[in-house]
């Protein structure tokens, strides 16, 4: 009997408790909640706690194209704050294609982390650093370097020299020019695959070239008239050239009585008078000049001796083939 009364103390406390829960409820404190937006700032008062709920209570609708909420609509807030991020329309381009995109970096550099995308070496049309704008086109240009090596010839040059043995006008080959090679190395850019710019990062000789020797006659096939005078300035050349080699190939002698002469064929004698002392001497031609305009002969110094011309160095003189 003492049990049962127990019993139905306990139950009576019991029906009780549930009474009070069910009749008067835990009340819940409305709390203050700040949502950061680009819009600015709102407070609400709530007693919400289930981000979409207190969003809708503050008739906030998200554009799920365009903005993401901290924390998510389906998270109960922990804090006071709840932030809306917008997201910034954006285009990047590169390897061939477009591409539109919404992104939630702050910068340039962001996106591209965002977007998985590498740019090491590459070029960009806007710095990393540069903050995205509504409309922003990002444009990525590829840069490849390669090194490129091509095979060059190297120009042979050519000289003339004279020959008084061919006939004046007349050429011949002495050697054969031949151009050489070389390996030319470079680096080359290219952006988009298209070469923008080449440098020379190495050369190497292959074959050296062979220049090229050309003969050009300087003998006249005229003899001149025996007996036929002319008149005009002769000069003469000694120490200087003494033992070198004459047009005609036998050394020269400035003791010998000898000349030289434009035309007149090697071993034609020629008599020559100075006009200032009536002197005369007969010379043989075994070498080509003078070069200087006007001048009609050139004597050795033995004949410019013989004829008083040699303490005066140039005078008008009359020559005549004798042979």
């Amino acid at each position: 009997m003492k049990d049962k009364k127990k019993y139905l103390i306990k139950a009576a406390v019991f029906a009780a408790i549930l009474a009070l829960v069910f009749i008067n409820p835990v009340q819940v404190q409305p709390r203050l909640v700040t949502i950061l937006s680009g819009a600015g700032r709102l407070e609400v008062l709530t007693t919400k706690t289930l981000v979409a709920d207190i969003l809708a209570e503050a008739n906030i609708t998200l554009d799920a194209d365009y903005e993401r909420v901290f924390p998510g609509l389906d998270k109960e807030t922990q804090s006071n704050c709840i932030i809306i991020e917008k997201g910034t329309k954006v285009v990047i381009k590169g390897d061939g294609r477009g591409l539109s995109v919404i992104s939630w970096a702050g910068t340039v550099e962001g996106l591209l982390a965002e977007q998985g995308i590498s740019v090491e070496g590459d070029l960009l049309s806007c710095p990393l650093e540069q903050r995205l704008t509504e409309g922003l086109t990002v444009e990525i240009i590829r840069v490849d370097r390669q090194l490129v090596s091509e095979e060059v010839a190297i120009a042979a040059k050519t000289v003339y020299k004279s020959d008084p043995t061919l006939g004046q006008g007349k050429k011949k080959v002495q050697t054969q020019a031949k151009d050489g090679s070389k390996l030319i190395t470079y680096e080359v850019i290219f952006h988009d695959g298209a070469e923008v710019s080449r440098r020379i990062v190495s050369e190497s000789i292959l074959a050296q070239p062979v220049a090229g020797v050309i003969l050009k006659g300087t003998r006249t096939v005229s003899r001149g008239t025996t007996g036929e005078a002319v008149v005009g300035v002769a000069s003469y050349y000694g120490a200087e050239l003494h033992g070198s080699r004459t047009a005609s190939g036998v050394p020269f002698d400035m003791y010998a009585l000898t000349a030289a002469h434009k035309t007149l064929p090697f071993g034609t004698r020629v008599k020559v008078t100075y006009l200032a002392t009536g002197k005369t001497v007969v010379v043989e031609i075994n070498d080509r000049g003078p070069f200087t305009p006007g001048r009609i002969i050139d004597l050795s110094a033995a004949a410019a001796k013989e004829i008083g011309l040699y303490a005066d160095g140039v005078g008008k003189v009359r020559i005549e083939i004798i042979q």
